[in-house]
């Protein structure tokens, strides 16, 4: 009967991990800001244990940090921290396409074209393409990554496929022949190839992420975070969350 309640509990952190990724993503709570548990709370209409929890799972993420007092602040980041992060996402993600293509596994090929061939037809149903551009890299990952590799995967790719879903806007074409690249490498066992495309569409995504933040005016035009006024030294951050602490 215990079960349950946790599984409840598991999918109420996850429905606030969300809420906080984007209230992060539309700027309402920018970096330096503190997290209210009980603001997230009464928002959602939830106890302060799921949104604890669901804290922790953002930490892991880097999304926030907690520090003094054991308060919770929304961490830095901008264009450059971003492409960082999606680089190592590409990175890995093209090992795990370069094992596939090492191992040209038929079952593996074979869904990976039907998935391609179902993105291709997907059109302009967007919440379709996303999904099925998700199920085609899951495949890969699934296919070549090890069991430490499929965990960082996992745990790197919270935040970043998250907001990646909101923000590509490249069209219908471009989508396909990244994803196209990938497959078609790894169907003529190509691992090099297969790589440098998966890191490509990463670079691609990260370019389509950091231009929607700067069009939320959540980054500056050159990529610098809004929240870090004239460049915000880190002991002046630290001032701010001590006094967000103080006055909470």
């Amino acid at each position: 009967m215990a079960a349950q309640p946790l599984l409840r509990r598991a999918k109420t952190s996850a429905a606030v991990v969300e809420y906080v990724q984007r209230e992060i993503f539309e700027g309402r709570l920018r970096c330096g800001d503190r997290v209210d548990v009980e603001r997230i709370s009464s928002a959602l209409d939830v106890s302060p244990t799921p949104v604890r929890e669901a804290l922790v799972l953002l930490e892991r993420d880097g999304l926030v940090s907690t520090r003094v007092h054991r308060a919770t602040f929304v961490q830095h980041f901008d264009a450059r921290t971003l492409r960082a992060d999606f680089h190592v996402l590409g990175l890995l993600g093209g090992v795990a396409a370069a094992r596939a293509a090492t191992d040209r596994d038929p079952e593996v090929i074979a869904q990976l074209q039907s998935l391609l061939g179902e993105l291709g037809r997907s059109g302009t149903a967007v919440a379709r393409r996303a999904d099925l551009a998700t199920e085609i890299v899951r495949v890969q990952h699934r296919a070549g990554a090890t069991p430490r590799l499929l965990a960082e995967l996992h745990g790197l790719g919270g935040f970043l496929e998250w907001a990646a879903r909101q923000s590509d806007r490249r069209s219908h074409e471009d989508i396909v022949e990244a994803h196209a690249r990938v497959v078609d490498a790894i169907v003529a066992g190509d691992p090099r190839q297969a790589s440098q495309a998966r890191l490509a569409d990463a670079r691609a995504v990260a370019e389509e992420v950091i231009s929607e933040l700067i069009q939320r005016g959540v980054l500056r035009a050159d990529g610098s975070n809004a929240a870090a006024g004239g460049g915000a030294s880190p002991a002046q951050a630290a001032r701010r969350q001590v006094s967000s602490v103080a006055n909470a």
